[in-house]
């Protein structure tokens, strides 16, 4: 069989665009608390950034089906993506004197003359150096003036070790109210914003593009896609193996190597996309009354809410599950020094063991069982992943798990997008699809908000159990819905203009038509034989 010199060039920009940023934005949330940003705040972030993308799509996609301007809203999406994700290495840690204004403290002249200041000071050095020559764990408060010394509305440290200099002070995480008085949080959070308009955009109008490059060949989408995830595996291993080279001998990890390779593959890509030939859409503008139509369908209702169902779980996994092996791992092993390794691996594992083959089979597993049956396995094993990462106590056993990222995330992404196009109005793909996908960013925000305040105050592994258990109730929701769809609804014909049929019943694991219905060939194709 030989090649298709047509859809070479997406299978080339998926390639580079997922090796190219993948790297970056799955260690976000890694880099983004390096920088002295805690769980919580993270998890805030994570609740407006979404939104940030929910907005962009709907707008740039209506945008690029109204002017037929989809290539240039694809390259500004690039650039946006590219700068986002390489600036904020390079921004400054968040320092405790930025983040935490000083407290008042009272000044020893009106306690004392500077006779008594100069005697309180030497003999608190020496304290100090009899502390240090004998070595002792008794308690030295009694040696402190707790009125001489602690700040004005503040308590004795319970350490007084502390208060003399011979150990470090614990740091407390800064709360967003002091974060918000900071120029350098600002920086990482406008950086978070413009990579989130960009990598939004680009993910909806890439899967847009393809489908307008398909045609009637809808059904190949997961073979043009699950390049994307190969490029992902491949870098995922080599940027991990070289941040971890590259940062021998640093006190914390360094993502220079990932920050170059980013860019290098990110200006090919831009070359590419360029140059991809785009299939024009004459006489198609988009009729949003038309979409309305299609949208208000019962089984597009639950479709849309369980797309956001999935956001929310999805959102977690990719926000919160790199933390969770990072403090698994630390909690198992202090001193564990391969865990960009590991992280790596998890991430390789999860693209060539798990999507890679689910993408490739993608198609005629949509075909065989219909898109109603393939979201539910989704949320089968969504639940059944979650629930075994909050048992996991050795971080290495993290990889046999990810190998479940095949029915959770390619399965449920590819009947996500196929699903949209197919339902989508003759020149509205690119508006379905960032209805969709904001539905799916809607979940991500939500994810961002729920799992930092879960984080912060059950921990990791609870946080993932609790979002288990909450997948499987609304696994039981969706088959009553569903159920309920099969017995009191009945195919409606919503016809456009152009005799388009927008709808049928999908309840029952495959699409039922009416003898009365207009067939759509493009909607056909994607449950021909592959």
């Amino acid at each position: 069989m030989g090649i298709n010199k047509k859809l070479l060039p997406i299978k080339t920009h998926y390639f580079l665009r997922y090796a190219g940023t993948a790297p970056l934005t799955l260690m976000l949330p890694l880099m983004v608390r390096q920088k002295g940003v805690s769980a919580q705040v993270l998890g805030v972030l994570w609740t407006v950034l979404p939104m940030v993308g929910l907005i962009t799509n709907s707008i740039s996609g209506t945008l690029a089906d109204y002017l037929r301007a989809h290539r240039t809203v694809f390259l500004g999406s690039i650039t946006a993506l590219t700068m986002g994700i390489s600036f904020i290495y390079w921004i400054p840690e968040l320092s405790v004197a930025q983040v935490v204004p000083p407290h008042p403290t009272q000044n020893l002249t009106t306690l004392g003359n500077a006779t008594s200041h100069l005697n309180l000071t030497a003999e608190v050095n020496h304290i100090k150096q009899s502390l240090k020559s004998s070595g002792s764990d008794d308690d030295y408060t009694f040696l402190i003036d707790q009125e001489m010394i602690v700040a004005e509305g503040q308590a004795l440290p319970s350490n007084p070790k502390v208060l003399l200099g011979l150990e470090a002070a614990p740091q407390e995480d800064a709360s967003f109210a002091d974060l918000v008085y900071n120029p350098t949080f600002w920086l990482i959070f406008f950086s978070l914003m413009i990579e989130q308009m960009g990598i939004s955009t680009c993910v909806t109008i890439t899967d847009a593009v393809c489908f307008q490059i398909l045609g009637s060949e809808r059904h190949k989408f997961g073979q043009q896609r699950l390049w994307g995830t190969i490029g992902m595996g491949f870098t995922a291993i080599c940027s991990g193996a070289l941040v971890d080279l590259y940062s021998r001998g640093l006190p914390q990890k360094d993502y220079l190597p990932s920050v170059i390779t980013s860019l290098v593959l990110m200006s090919l890509d831009f070359v590419v996309v360029a140059r991809l030939k785009i299939p024009n859409t004459k006489g198609k503008r988009v009729r949003l009354g038309d979409v309305g139509s299609t949208l208000a369908q019962p089984e597009t209702l639950v479709f849309l809410l369980t797309v956001f169902m999935m956001g929310v779980s999805l959102g977690m996994m990719w926000v919160f599950k790199l933390m969770l092996v990072e403090d698994v791992a630390m909690a198992w092993d202090p001193q564990f020094s391969a865990l960009k390794i590991l992280q790596g691996l998890n991430m390789a594992i999860e693209n060539f063991g798990g999507e890679v083959p689910f993408l490739f089979l993608s198609g005629m597993i949509i075909q065989r069982l219909g898109p109603t049956s393939v979201l539910a396995i989704s949320l089968a094993t969504i639940s059944l992943q979650m629930c075994l990462y909050s048992f996991v106590t050795n971080p290495w056993l993290f990889l046999p798990i990810e190998f479940l990222n095949g029915p959770t995330h390619s399965l449920f992404y590819t009947v996500m997008v196929s699903h949209a196009s197919s339902i989508a109005p003759p020149g509205a793909q690119a508006t379905v699809q960032s209805i969709v996908k904001s539905c799916f960013s809607l979940g991500s925000s939500t994810a961002g908000f729920l799992g930092g305040t879960l984080f912060h105050h059950l921990g990791g592994s609870r946080t993932f159990l609790a979002i288990g258990l909450f997948d499987i109730a609304y696994g039981i929701v969706f088959g009553l819905l569903h159920f309920l769809i099969w017995e009191f609804s009945s195919p409606k014909r919503i016809l456009g203009d152009t005799g388009y049929v927008a709808t049928s019943t999908v309840s029952s694991g495959h699409d039922d038509t009416t003898a009365d219905q207009a067939p759509d060939p493009a909607r056909e194709a994607l449950y021909e034989d592959v």
